[in-house]
């Protein structure tokens, strides 16, 4: 098995068997691949993240560890409600991992 991930467009591709692809289908976002036979050769997911969004939350240092930004250019995006943070301790800012995807994407 072979997974290819394209976080710049959004595509993960999964490969189950080699083979010559001998048709298609696409629903909801999901391309099947078939070969002559009718075995699933693999499949590729467009918009993947709107299917593998995660809310695992990360602390400040994660999150600029993630984006590769510092803690104090991750701040000034909170403040500038770029990114979407919270306080559950009213003191620590955290971040769910499918936002701040979300934002790398956009970004």
């Amino acid at each position: 098995m072979k997974v290819y991930h394209r976080p710049d467009v959004d595509y993960l591709s999964i490969d189950f068997l080699e083979g010559t692809e001998h048709r298609t289908v696409f629903e909801n976002g999901i391309i099947t691949r078939y070969d002559k036979k009718g075995n699933v050769l693999g499949v590729d997911i467009t918009d993947s993240l709107h299917f593998f969004m995660s809310s695992e939350l990360m602390t400040l240092q994660e999150a600029c560890k993630l984006l590769k930004i510092s803690e104090s250019t991750m701040r000034r995006l909170v403040k500038a409600k770029k990114i979407k943070a919270t306080k559950p301790n009213g003191k620590d800012y955290c971040f769910k991992k499918s936002d701040l995807i979300l934002f790398k994407k956009t970004a």
